[in-house]
């Protein structure tokens, strides 16, 4: 019988993961944890070294931190996202920060997920299995709608509203940790602040959007 730590060493044996942060034990540390659960690691120390690496060879998912001198980890990310070959390659950031509106409002299309330091080992494996996870599931549903003589251009927007709003609720409840937004996602007041509201409108949008694509596929 294959046990559960086997299981997702099998599940993640060759997936290529890159973990940017310019605090080297941090990045020694994280690295080994990720090559014992099964994935192909490597580690850079600055923004300049993790572009490098990239260009070398593309990672299929990346850890970067924020704070980061001299490129910090956001302008690392809009390095990596202007460009065709690395701009769909999922990307989870970690920082001593918490998460605000201003993020989400200009980084939120571009990011999987947000760690907050100091960040355990297991919630850091567990967010790379959840990017993983996600690309795996809309994968199947991808390839369930197809098989059902699906429309290709609905079945492509599906794919992306599907993965959109999947994140959309994973940084609203991350933001929930700070503003008073209740679990189902809307907000808990008249809090005063048309950002947030915003954020939550959009979500809903999406939520609503991609029900009606189920719909019509599944």
């Amino acid at each position: 019988m294959i046990s559960g730590d086997d299981e997702r060493r099998v599940m993640s044996a060759g997936l290529k993961v890159l973990y940017i942060d310019d605090e080297a034990l941090l990045k020694m540390a994280f690295v080994e944890t990720l090559k014992q659960q099964g994935y192909d690691a490597r580690g850079a120390i600055s923004g300049k070294e993790a572009l490098e690496l990239i260009d070398a060879e593309i990672p299929d998912i990346i850890i970067l931190d924020v704070m980061m001198k001299p490129m910090d980890g956001w302008e690392t990310l809009t390095h990596i996202k202007n460009k065709e070959a690395t701009r769909n390659v999922p990307i989870i950031m970690q920082t001593g920060k918490s998460l605000t509106i201003k993020d989400v409002i200009r980084y939120g299309d571009q990011i999987e997920d947000y760690l907050i330091k100091p960040v355990r080992l297991p919630d850091l494996v567990k967010s790379v299995e959840g990017v993983r996870d996600r690309k795996e599931m809309i994968g199947r549903e991808v390839d369930q709608a197809t098989a059902r003589g699906g429309d290709p251009d609905l079945i492509a927007e599906y794919a992306q509203v599907r993965h959109r709003t999947l994140i959309g609720k994973r940084l609203i409840t991350i933001l929930g940790r700070i503003y008073p937004i209740k679990t189902d996602g809307t907000i808990e007041t008249d809090f005063d602040m048309p950002e947030l509201h915003e954020i939550i409108n959009r979500f809903e949008e999406e939520s609503r959007r991609c029900q009606d694509l189920h719909n019509i596929l599944f």
